[in-house]
């Protein structure tokens, strides 16, 4: 199976589910910016591994379409609340629904689009874990709302352990993937042992990936990142480059730079090349891809207990071209 193809074959179908799920009704003012944000939804990570893992215990993929749209219209929910709470004016290179239609609009898109991802999820007659799928996904509802809250919090504090983010992303970043990841194992019937496995999987893709996220806000560049680099920086956000830093510089001008991040939340945009040179001298993008490193390799650690087949291998495919993402 060559995975490239495969992956963009998978894309290809929840693309085209996508398209026939969302309406094209009355009030055009709230389906339009919910077809707008789901349009360009980069590389559809969440919905393709859900089909994956189903493949991954046997199982036919293609069952697990339908949940593996009401995952990545979860996630696109959460962005569209996140750019309002954030005021973050773009989004994968376009304007964010709150900037091109309004946050009320913005507000009542993320509300309908959480009713039709509840509508996708599989019943009692398509899944014999319909129960437990609906409690996964409840479940992971809530607790990305926690790991926002935890976020903004992190604002009006001087002092940030990694602890403290790990926690954050966990619930905020990395829960949303290892919900895909199981509920796609769940439909495909997984066993405890499976399930267990491909849990520790995802959890630690998700983790990787945000900190991920955080390096490469800094050192991607806008056209392949979809927003302005440094854009953390310029929001204030408690990153892992920033928490670090934080630990780590000696030098007095560094922690001058740091306070001042810290006590104003945030640095101007002339300011992030300072704080850019300042990362680099310290290794603190070195230790963050490190950290990264250490989050794959536990992933593939666990891929381990998984009987091998062509999405197990498509699992392990995945997983290494993640590590080297650009975007």
């Amino acid at each position: 199976m060559n995975y490239k193809d495969k992956y963009s074959e998978l894309v290809r179908i929840v693309e085209n589910r996508i398209i026939e799920v969302i309406p094209n009704i009355k009030p055009f003012e709230l389906y339009e910016p919910f077809r707008y944000i789901m349009k360009e939804g980069g590389k559809r990570l969440r919905p393709v591994l859900a089909m994956i893992c189903t493949g991954a215990v046997g199982q036919d993929p293609i069952l697990a379409l339908d949940s593996a749209v009401a995952l990545e219209i979860l996630h696109n929910f959460t962005l569209v609340h996140d750019d309002i709470m954030d005021n973050s004016s773009m989004r994968r290179g376009r304007a964010t629904i709150h900037e091109k239609w309004d946050s009320a609009t913005a507000i009542l898109t993320g509300d309908v689009m959480i009713g039709y991802a509840y509508n996708l999820l599989p019943n009692s007659k398509q899944s014999s874990r319909s129960d437990e799928i609906l409690k996964i996904f409840t479940k992971e509802l809530i607790e990305v709302c926690e790991g926002q809250v935890l976020d903004m919090t992190f604002n009006e504090r001087k002092n940030v352990t990694i602890d403290d983010y790990i926690e954050m992303i966990d619930k905020k970043t990395a829960r949303l993937i290892e919900t895909s990841a199981i509920i796609g194992a769940h439909i495909g019937e997984a066993s405890s042992e499976e399930i267990e496995a491909i849990r520790n999987i995802s959890r630690n893709i998700g983790l990787a990936f945000q900190i991920q996220d955080d390096l490469l806000d800094m050192t991607s560049t806008e056209s392949n990142f979809g927003k302005p680099i440094g854009n953390d920086i310029i929001e204030g956000k408690k990153t892992f480059l920033v928490i670090n830093a934080q630990k780590k510089v000696d030098d007095k001008n560094d922690k001058l730079l740091i306070e001042k991040f810290i006590n104003q939340n945030g640095l101007s945009k002339d300011e992030v090349p300072i704080i850019d040179e300042l990362f680099k001298r310290n290794n603190i993008y070195l230790d963050a891809q490190k950290e990264i490193d250490l989050y794959f390799e536990k992933a593939l650690i666990n891929l381990e207990f998984l009987k091998k087949n062509d999405y197990t291998d498509m699992l392990l495919q995945l997983i290494q071209s993640l590590n080297k993402r650009l975007i």
